[in-house]
């Protein structure tokens, strides 16, 4: 199974970085390097059906390209675009919801029903589809507005830029163009466009930085995310009645940092690939665990998902610009989007649309102060979490629990076994000895809690003086640090969670 932190990548990525490195000089080469080792990743990754479909997909979406920037009916073309995509990746997204049914139709005709059990969802289609509904908006404002003049792919660069090995297994959603809220490590803007057709030789951005973010992202996903799910959130998950309440609760905690960990771990690694290759990459995640309220975490969970289906479903059905309850609305729909789009079961409905009710009742607490406190809307949004230290450690707990509550829905395989996980944690705690000493547990990740917020200072303060520092200071950390992670490590590969997505 294909993995970017097995051995074999590693290798891999010496030799090609060695080879991408020497032809520095030519862009283009660098370019055709690159599609030809993103193709190769996701056949490795999935298989050659999913090569084909995403070589497809891209001549389609380039034919229609050319049809938004020359026809006179471009919004048509748009239109035609958007669906395509859509239905292209519902009809992969969620083919084992009908995969029951479509069987049963089939052997009523005795039909052999063996290809039926190949079909598994494509390595990144989610990512690429996303990228391209992107393109083709930004494309379409060049018509619509004078003053929006946006340079367009050619085929072999939008064929890279969908396939873009860095991104297309679990995100960043890389945008064609910049966008509002999608930056680097250095707040630079991150458009693929003008990345993939430099006309100026590249260079490697920030190569000591980039070695921390490396090591980190193993220590994140390998150690940390392996020993919370070996340990903590598989056994308990999957037999929840077995199970103490206070183990429970434990799993319930563990399962938003592991989650956490594996992906923000994993996006720290790709942001390390992307700048040795001379790439920006956005930052998808700012410190979501110490959000105050649901509407500061979306802002710093998954960065690049929630700007997107803000300025993809949010604002084109009105945003805030149609009245309050037309805005809880357009709410209520773009987050339930964004739970159907990370599975097709009942559960993921019910988590997305948890999170589009917490963001009404932020909403409506937001009139009520300005009703009854006589504020400024931008007051009332942080009322309690600027009334004082009592309030900012209330608005972090409560926005936390709520976060690792709804994830419950998100890690159960079905609605069913996440109600068990519930039934669980409320009668489980007569008659049912402790297995093992959650105190412990909560006890570390109460402790990594308060540190958190001088590790985010810590990491700051590596992301502007990592390059100033001398190479002989870090070298040495990095590898104790390595060599810690890889012997604490559980056993085996762990994969990454948001490539099932």
């Amino acid at each position: 199974m294909f993995s970017f932190i097995s051995i074999e990548f590693g290798l891999s990525f010496i030799a090609f970085f060695c080879l991408y490195w020497l032809v520095a000089a030519k862009p283009q080469i660098q370019n055709l390097l690159l599609l030809c080792g993103s193709y190769f990743i996701v056949y490795k990754g999935s298989n050659l059906l999913a090569l084909l479909l995403l070589i497809v997909f891209t001549l389609l979406i380039y034919f229609i390209s050319k049809r938004i920037l020359k026809s006179a009916l471009f919004k048509s073309w748009l239109i035609f675009g958007i669906m395509l995509t859509l239905i292209n990746l519902a009809f992969w997204k969620y083919f084992d919801f009908f995969r029951s049914s479509v069987g049963n139709t089939l052997e009523d005709t005795q039909l052999d029903l063996n290809y039926l059990s190949n079909i598994v969802l494509p390595l990144g289609i989610s990512y690429y589809s996303f990228q391209s509904i992107s393109y083709l908006s930004g494309l379409c404002k060049t018509r619509t507005q004078t003053d929006c003049i946006y340079k367009r792919f050619t085929l072999p660069g939008l064929a890279l830029h969908l396939s873009f090995f860095p991104t297309i297994t679990a995100g960043p959603i890389a945008r064609a163009y910049d966008a509002r809220g999608l930056t680097d490590i250095y707040n630079q803007p991150t458009g693929m466009v003008n990345q993939i057709h430099t006309q100026e030789p590249r260079r490697i951005l920030a190569p000591t930085l980039a070695m921390i973010l490396i090591v980190v992202a193993l220590m994140k996903t390998w150690w940390f995310s392996g020993w919370i799910s070996e340990n903590w959130v598989d056994p308990i998950f999957a037999n929840p009645m077995q199970y103490q309440s206070l183990e429970i609760l434990a799993a319930i905690y563990g399962y938003t940092v592991q989650l956490f960990l594996n992906f923000s771990g994993y996006s720290d690694l790709m942001i390390a690939l992307g700048l040795l290759l001379g790439f920006r990459i956005p930052i998808n995640f700012r410190a979501p665990l110490l959000a105050h309220n649901i509407r500061e975490f979306w802002a710093r969970w998954h960065i690049s998902l929630s700007t997107w289906i803000r300025d993809y479903i949010y604002i084109p059905l009105g945003g805030s610009k149609k009245g309050f309850i037309r805005t809880q609305i357009n709410l209520l729909i773009a987050m339930v989007f964004s739970g159907i789009w990370h599975g097709n079961g009942w559960h993921f409905l019910i988590w997305g649309s948890l999170h589009g009710i917490g963001l009404i009742l932020l909403n409506i607490s937001d009139r009520i102060w300005m009703l009854f406190g006589h504020c400024q809307p931008q007051e009332a949004k942080n009322k309690i979490y600027q009334s004082g230290r009592a309030g900012k450690l209330i608005s972090i707990i409560v926005t936390i629990h709520f976060v690792c509550f709804c994830f419950v829905f998100f890690r159960a395989p079905t609605l069913n076994d996440a109600l068990a996980i519930f039934q669980a944690l409320l009668h489980n705690h007569i008659n049912i000895p402790l297995s093992s000493n959650p105190f412990y547990f909560f006890a570390l990740l109460l402790l990594a809690w308060l540190l958190y917020p001088k590790l985010i200072r810590l990491f700051n303060y590596f992301y502007i003086n990592a390059e100033k520092l001398p190479r002989y200071s870090y070298i040495l950390p990095l590898l104790l640090l390595l060599l810690v992670a890889i012997i604490c490590a559980p056993a085996g590969i762990p994969g990454f969670i948001y490539a099932n997505f």
